[in-house]
């Protein structure tokens, strides 16, 4: 995928425009965060149900977001870099971004809700 590509993607991953599922992402979030103090963050372009049974073994979180993206949370203690090249290559979605959070607050502005 070129830069202009996910720079597109990542634009339309941005939930600012979208209430109602921006205030279910950030409860996700807050959520995931009282069970993991320091987690990881990965938007992928595309959705996946396969993600769901892979992540589910290893106390990580996927949900759908708009714009045909989606999001998995994993706990610090998984290695970010190593899920989503994984994540991408078994499901074949393209990672758009990542981000590391030691609060809500970094992982809202990141998705930007």
């Amino acid at each position: 995928m070129g830069l202009l590509s996910k720079a597109i993607a990542i634009n339309n991953a941005n939930l600012a425009g979208t209430n109602a599922v921006s205030g279910e992402l950030q409860a996700i979030v807050v959520n995931f965060h009282r069970k993991n103090p320091l987690f990881h963050g990965i938007v992928f372009n595309g959705a996946s149900p396969d993600i769901d049974g892979m992540l589910a073994d290893h106390g990580a979180v996927y949900t759908d977001l708009p714009g045909e993206n989606c999001l998995a949370l994993l706990p610090d203690g998984l290695d970010r870099e190593l899920f989503a090249h994984l994540l991408s290559h078994s499901t074949g979605l393209a990672v758009l971004f990542q981000f590391s959070a030691n609060s809500v607050s970094p992982a809202f502005e990141a998705l930007g809700i």
